[in-house]
């Protein structure tokens, strides 16, 4: 079955992924090249620090996190 316009999510920014500073969890996922699964639980587990920014309406938007965070994370496992 195909996907409706509704069903897919267009990005307009025009900045390439892996030189935002910010990132949803499936961005961050993707850049780091991490299980997005894998990320949730830490995240969930308070082992990366996340934050959301007001959507358009000033409800609580989707979760971010910081790239600086997520390379202080990556270096904590790898340790």
């Amino acid at each position: 079955m195909p996907l409706t316009s509704e069903e897919i999510r267009v990005d307009s920014n025009p900045v390439p992924l892996w030189e935002r500073e910010t990132l949803t969890l499936p961005q961050a996922a993707q850049v780091f090249n991490l299980d997005y699964e894998g990320l949730l639980h830490a995240v969930n587990r308070g082992d990366v620090d996340t934050f959301r920014p007001p959507n358009k309406r000033g409800d609580p938007g989707r979760r971010r996190v910081r790239k600086s965070e997520m390379i202080r994370w990556i270096k904590s496992i790898e340790e």
